[in-house]
């Protein structure tokens, strides 16, 4: 008996004494710090399942430190010990490692360095690989939300009203080269304007993210969801009538745009005529954004919570530019070819006030309640 309480005296003293065979009985552990609305955050953590095939004996502590106080003071504690400040999410802690920010190729080389080679990929890179194929070309959640919130936009009242005065001056115009050049131009200038407004709100939003992080920007996201359902739920109302009337001008205003169309459009010199017609085209659309700021306002501010690549977001802005002047570049061409305003139907502006107004409700319901869920267009 007395052997074999030594026996295991000695076994005791030899393990506390060897540090290795304790962190040998351990599982190693990645301790991930996230935002709860953080692209990056949910981008990485879609990439887990893969980690723990390559890293089987992984475990993964995840934390929330934007929303939940307790996570964060663990961060904070776990940052001091290791002498640093917490800085941004993803923060990924791995023993005496501290990586902010999503990449896979410095993660994968803390393991390797702390844990060896990582189990054989052959296994799992291909899957990943086709994943993010078939990702690549089948999802289009950024550019058809773009699309749609352009051609609701581009059927808000002022720009139907305006257009339509428009071709009515122009249908007056004996020369069809004049007709022709003279709408192409005013259509031209609108959407070179727009898309300069977009990018100026693009860029404001993005000024403010960058300082303004966490769960401040989360309520300006909810601001921003606020605006769109109140917006949609007008655009529901309007979808009632088939009205094309423009309520931000007055009687007076425009009977002054009716007036400058008919000086403008009356000039004898051509160049004039299309100096004129830029000229209206730009305050016309400068009204316009005062009519529906709130779908452009809530389309950037979505652009920038997805945190989508510059390339990305210049394409989001081109495509619902492209949205915005698409159904006055298809009245325009039926109005040219058939030489009339009758086939122009008010229904066509009430289907897209009630499309417009049900896809403002729901993209504002999720700013609103939950914005991280539109990191899952993000990552298309």
């Amino acid at each position: 008996m007395k052997k074999l309480l030594l026996s295991v005296g000695f076994l005791l003293i030899g393990i506390i004494g060897n540090p290795h065979i304790v962190s040998a009985q351990t599982a190693p552990v990645l301790e991930f710090f996230y935002g709860a609305e953080c692209p990056h955050c949910h981008e990485e953590k879609k990439w887990f399942p893969t980690l723990k095939k390559l890293y089987p004996s992984l475990e993964i502590r995840e934390y929330e430190v934007w929303h939940n106080t307790k996570n964060k003071k663990i961060w904070e504690r776990r940052m001091a010990e290791l002498n640093k400040k917490p800085s941004g999410v993803p923060t990924n802690i791995f023993e005496d490692e501290v990586l902010v920010g999503f990449d896979k190729k410095k993660i994968l080389e803390i393991l390797k360095q702390k844990l060896g080679p990582p189990k054989d990929i052959s296994d799992v890179r291909d899957p990943e690989k086709q994943a993010d194929y078939w990702r690549k070309y089948l999802s289009f959640s950024w550019p058809v939300m773009s699309f749609v919130l352009g051609v609701v936009d581009g059927f808000n009242p002022c720009a139907m009203w305006s257009l339509l005065i428009l071709l009515s001056f122009l249908l007056t115009i004996d020369s069809k080269k004049r007709r022709w050049l003279i709408g192409g131009v005013f259509i031209g200038s609108s959407g070179i304007l727009y898309f300069g407004a977009l990018l100026t709100y693009l860029f404001g939003f993005t000024e403010i993210s960058s300082f303004v992080a966490g769960a401040i920007m989360t309520w300006i996201f909810r601001a921003v969801g606020i605006l769109a359902i109140g917006t949609g739920a007008l655009s529901l109302k309007s979808s009632l009538t088939a009205q094309i009337d423009c309520s931000v001008r007055d009687g007076s205003s425009k009977k002054r745009f009716h007036d400058k169309m008919s000086e403008v459009l009356a000039r004898e010199k051509f160049w004039f005529v299309l100096t004129g017609v830029i000229g209206l085209a730009f305050s016309v659309n400068a009204i316009e954004l005062l009519c529906s700021f709130a779908i452009p306002t809530a389309f950037t501010a979505t652009l920038v919570s997805l945190k989508i690549s510059l390339w990305s977001e210049l394409s989001a802005v081109s495509i619902y530019t492209f949205a915005y002047i698409l159904d006055d570049l298809i009245v325009f061409l039926i109005a040219m070819w058939t030489l009339s305003l009758t086939v122009f139907s008010p229904k066509i502006v009430r289907f897209s006030h009630l499309a417009g107004g049900i896809f403002l409700v729901i993209l504002g319901l999720v700013l609103l309640i939950n914005p991280s869920i539109l990191a899952a267009l993000g990552s298309f």
